[in-house]
């Protein structure tokens, strides 16, 4: 799967998905005219006569045609924006919409922590951050979505059917088709869709308060009720174009990522059982708010209008075939068999400090988006490897916290000793981060993203007001010895990036891309803080900026003074990039890697720079095996 190709596909999507917003739109002017000149004609009718045709064709106007129409545009159009605007914090909206309890990571249910920990690994596999995770308590179906504008405010939401029905290799399936979701855009598209199909409906839900109005009214009772009454069959219209809508745009995608799903695990049994079960069980959910949600379930959530015509999802069999062409026979036979448990065995990963040059565009840029079973098998590595004291931190508040200041606890016995005084003066647990910070030691480099990205949704579950001070005790940490190292720099960007999701009330669904040239001085800093980290030969940095420019395609690239750079890093500068246009995304990757590479070799804390920064840019860089 090549990622960017599939965020372009996903672009593409939307612009078809507008056009068809706009035929919707334009068949619910028509419809809307016609009631009226339907009721016009009817109020002018002498008594006892019959409504015909004529009549009805007599009421015709231009004027009153075009005025209907800006009426019933804007109507579609402050409906769809108020829906987007009660989804402006992303997937969480959505989650708790549809019933969802967020799972603490203190959680102790058995099931519930092998859902979290498959969370984990899929994520540390893929490089994205780790998504917070809802269950839907009530629900029994099986079923599962992803949601959220982008993958800071990304969720995974999955029943409690699904958790207590499905296997952990099912489950995996599960959750890597969901993911799947996250990494081509579609999650995104389907958090559009919900706000466009919200509009298209509107006219169906102001018909219903008319029709409820008019029972009550004495006066112009039959009017309301009239009008009422059209504007519910022009409702039933919407629902056809939204079903329609969500129809031609949704299914082609479950079977893309239903690929992906077994390109990921290298599995095809896990996401074939899962759908397996749901053919002979259920995947409806309860909630009033499934329906709007249809679309981005991993199974149809609700009985489909109009039966298969209008389903957002392929028949189950059909999708198990695409997948494993021989599983129904297959399961057939097996039991008529002795099931056994197959112990799954994961192959140790070496790790080499440096790579070639020649090998790191493919290895690298190209690994974007994509996830393998190897990086699952790492992924679970890794998580067999972290120390108990961290692997447990990311249970609690207070705990994740600390690993967080321990990351940045200085070197230099002052330095440090000043920033343990400061945190024992704000009532941190000082003995718990300086634990850590020995722990932290003993982990090899490239599991510090992966640890970082596992705490996060922990401290997700902050209040603001603790949000607010860890945001200032992690500030004056960084700053205690007066500069702020290149991975300071990327954590502080990345926590702010992914908390930034859960504590600002700005929304995330606008989507204004930025080209390279406007975010010139962000480019300034950035490689010129590269270049002077390669070398210290002024000619040489001038030579890397202008091989970097060529790479961007962008105005010249100045040298900053290194007073200059550390100023600059004092701000919230890198996560202005995240707004780059997605054809200039790689581009800044590739002169980035340009810069790093300079020397034939990159070692590992190249690599998870350019992975922290892959992060901020919403392309997330799996970790180097």
């Amino acid at each position: 799967m090549d990622f960017f190709q599939s965020q372009q596909n996903a672009k593409r999507n939307t612009s078809r998905l507008v056009s068809l917003f706009s035929l919707a739109v334009l068949s619910l002017i028509i419809m809307t005219n016609i009631l009226v000149m339907v009721l016009f004609g009817y109020a002018n009718l002498e008594q006892n006569e019959l409504l015909s045709v004529e009549d009805v064709l007599a009421q015709f106007d231009w004027g009153t045609f075009f005025l209907i129409g800006a009426v019933v545009t804007g109507v579609v159009l402050l409906g769809s924006f108020y829906k987007t605007l009660q989804l402006g914090h992303g997937g969480k909206a959505i989650a708790e919409g549809l019933g969802g309890r967020l799972v603490s990571r203190s959680t102790r249910d058995e099931k519930e922590r092998v859902l979290l920990n498959v969370v984990d690994e899929m994520a540390i596999a893929s490089g994205c951050p780790v998504p917070c995770v809802y269950i839907m308590d009530h629900e029994i179906g099986i079923n599962a979505f992803a949601a959220g504008y982008k993958h800071s405010d990304a969720v995974i939401g999955v029943t409690r059917g699904c958790i207590e029905t499905l296997s952990r290799d099912e489950l995996q399936g599960v959750i890597a088709h969901e993911f799947s979701h996250i990494l081509n855009g579609d999650m995104r598209l389907n958090m559009r869709l919900i706000g466009i199909l919200h509009g298209i409906m509107v006219m169906g839900y102001i018909g219903y308060y008319l029709l409820r109005t008019g029972g009550a009214s004495r006066k112009n009772g039959g009017a309301l009720i009239g009008l009422g009454l059209g504007l519910i069959v022009i409702g039933f219209g919407g629902a056809f174009f939204g079903n329609w809508i969500k129809a031609t745009v949704s299914r082609q995608r479950e079977y893309l990522a239903d690929a992906s799903a077994v390109q990921f695990t290298r599995a095809k049994d896990g996401i074939a059982g899962a759908l397996y079960k749901i053919s002979k069980g259920s995947s409806h959910l309860d909630s009033a708010t499934a329906p709007q949600m249809s679309h981005a379930f991993f199974s149809e959530g609700v009985s489909s209008f109009a039966g298969g015509m209008f389903a957002t999802h392929p028949p189950l069999n059909d999708r198990i075939k695409r997948i494993s062409p021989y599983f129904i026979t297959e399961q057939k036979v097996k039991k008529q068999q002795k099931k056994r448990d197959q112990a799954t065995q994961m192959p140790e990963q070496g790790h080499k400090q440096t790579i070639a040059k020649a090998t790191i565009a493919s290895t690298l840029i190209g690994s974007i988006g994509n996830i393998s079973d190897k990086q699952i098998h790492h992924a679970q590595t890794l998580l067999a490897s972290i120390p108990r004291g961290i692997e447990q931190a990311r249970y609690h508040v207070g705990s994740a916290k600390a690993v967080i200041y321990a990351f940045v606890l200085d070197e230099d016995e002052q330095v440090q000793t000043r920033q343990l005084k400061y945190l024992e003066s704000k009532f941190e647990d000082v003995d718990a981060v300086a634990n850590f910070a020995k722990e932290l030691k003993t982990i090899p480099i490239e599991y510090r993203l992966a640890v970082i990205d596992m705490i996060i949704p922990t401290l997700k579950e902050m209040s603001l007001d603790a949000y607010q001070l860890f945001k200032q005790h992690f500030n004056f940490l960084i700053h205690a010895d007066h500069k702020i190292s290149n991975f300071e720099w990327v954590l502080q960007q990345i926590l702010l990036k992914h908390l930034k999701a859960q504590y600002s009330t700005r929304n995330n669904k606008l989507d204004l891309s930025v080209s390279i040239d406007q975010r010139g001085h962000h480019l300034n800093v950035l490689f010129s803080m590269l270049v002077r980290y390669q070398t210290n030969d002024e000619q040489q940095q001038q030579h890397f900026l202008t091989e970097a420019q060529k790479v961007l395609g962008s105005g010249a690239l100045t040298l900053l003074s290194e007073k200059a750079i550390e100023d600059a890093k004092s701000s919230q500068l890198l996560l202005a990039l995240e707004d780059l246009s997605l054809e200039d995304k790689p581009k800044l990757l590739n002169a980035c890697l340009l810069i790093l590479a300079s020397d034939d070799v990159i070692d590992i804390k190249d690599i998870e720079f350019l992975r922290g920064l892959s992060d901020l840019l919403d392309c997330p860089m799996p970790p180097h095996k």
